[in-house]
């Protein structure tokens, strides 16, 4: 057989051995803040807008020189950015660009990443995205946030200044994603659920917090370890059946396994499957069931390398949807997740907001008023009670 001339094999070698072309390494993006899309079914859900700027407020959980966006448009027709900027909530705002441009085209079903933009933030800094909607769109891709409402802006391009709201829209469109640039990528840890884990009416600024995850996260960060929590929960959300939104088992590519650096997913689902169960000539939900929607999530995050934590499902005796046989498959379930190993740590929710008197029944002083909803007291007992060590 011929041989190769020696120059010819080391020519090449030579060149893939030169640093300067050698394959780049994980960057350091590290999701700040997220949120759960789901699709607006009714007129009063949908931003409709025209020749108008939306501006949204949201707080990063993580430190970094530089921020991204992602936008989606899970369900609508395509439609055009005509422009956006990003700022320090009050603060000077810097332009967005995606692939370089001013103007972005969001895509049917598709999302929109923008470029990296210079814009230094300290973690739970709140930050204002602004985006202008240049033709007239229905947007149905949102998010419930009525406790940080959307600003709608008199008619124009107000993304580089500010303005008086003519109106505020309690869905939050588009947006689905904060990322920051920090030395390297953080750990991240999503607080996966319904409205007990959205609560929709949460100010960025209440006092106390009012999202276990937000809790959790400030914790972290007081004791120095690395984790940013982000919280991917949608109101009305359900295991098995979806509603409002995707379900537990069908969002769960989408806003768990797709995120960079997600190392655990903390779970507190399944209230809405046992009080919808056979309502309203719904499918009757067995204890079957729900074991085995929360054994495939485990399945899923664990071939990805991501831990999962179980939470007890809250009490609810008292609420609209209660029934003997739901407090029955509650205490089921809630004897499962803590006894069957299926999850690679559990924290028993329930006994920190229930009524000492009363386990079946939240603490009044811990709830809203409904029996089923903490309020930012109870919030904030739940993410005080989750221990730290479930993530060394």
């Amino acid at each position: 057989m011929r041989r190769m001339p020696l120059g010819v094999v080391i020519a090449p070698l030579l060149f893939l051995a030169n640093p300067a072309d050698a394959r780049p390494g994980p960057d350091a993006w590290t999701p700040a803040w997220t949120a759960s899309m789901w699709q607006a079914t009714q007129p009063a859900q949908r931003v409709s807008v025209e020749n108008a700027t939306l501006r949204m407020q949201v707080r990063v959980g993580a430190a970094g020189s530089k921020v991204r966006i992602r936008l989606a448009n899970d369900y609508g027709p395509a439609m055009r950015i005509g422009a956006a900027t990003v700022r320090i909530a009050g603060g000077k705002p810097v332009r967005v660009t995606f692939d370089g441009q001013s103007e972005g085209k969001l895509r049917n079903a598709a999302p929109l990443v923008s470029d990296a933009v210079a814009l230094p933030v300290k973690q739970f800094d709140v930050i204002e995205v602004s985006l202008y909607m240049p033709d007239k769109v229905d947007i149905d891709t949102v998010h419930g946030a009525s406790g940080a409402k959307t600003a709608i802006s008199p008619a124009g391009d107000f993304t580089d200044k500010d303005f008086m709201a003519v109106s505020q829209s309690s869905p939050r469109p588009l947006l689905a994603e904060v990322d920051v640039l920090g030395t390297k990528q953080r750990p991240v840890i999503v607080a996966y659920g319904d409205s007990i884990t959205d609560n929709t009416g949460c100010a960025n600024d209440a006092v106390p917090a009012c999202r276990w995850g937000d809790v959790l996260g400030r914790r972290i960060a007081a004791a120095g370890m690395p984790q940013v929590v982000v919280t991917q929960a949608i109101s009305g959300n359900r295991i098995l059946s979806s509603g409002a939104g995707p379900n537990a088992l069908a969002r769960f590519d989408r806003d768990v396994l797709a995120l960079p650096g997600v190392t655990h997913v903390v779970i507190l689902e399944g209230i809405n499957d046992i009080g919808g169960s056979g309502r309203n000539n719904g499918p009757v939900v067995t204890a079957d069931d729900l074991k085995s929607g929360f054994r495939q999530l485990v399945q899923r995050a664990h071939a990805h390398g991501i831990k999962v934590i179980g939470a007890t499902i809250l009490p609810f005796e008292g609420a609209g949807y209660q029934t003997p046989v739901g407090e029955a498959l509650r205490t089921e379930i809630n004897n499962w997740i803590l006894t069957s190993g299926t999850f690679d740590g559990v924290v028993d929710l329930q006994k920190s907001v229930a009524d000492p008197a009363n386990p079946k029944r939240l603490a009044a002083a811990l709830q809203g008023g409904d029996n089923l909803h903490p309020n930012g007291a109870g919030e904030t007992r739940m993410g005080e009670a989750i221990p730290l060590s479930l993530f060394k």
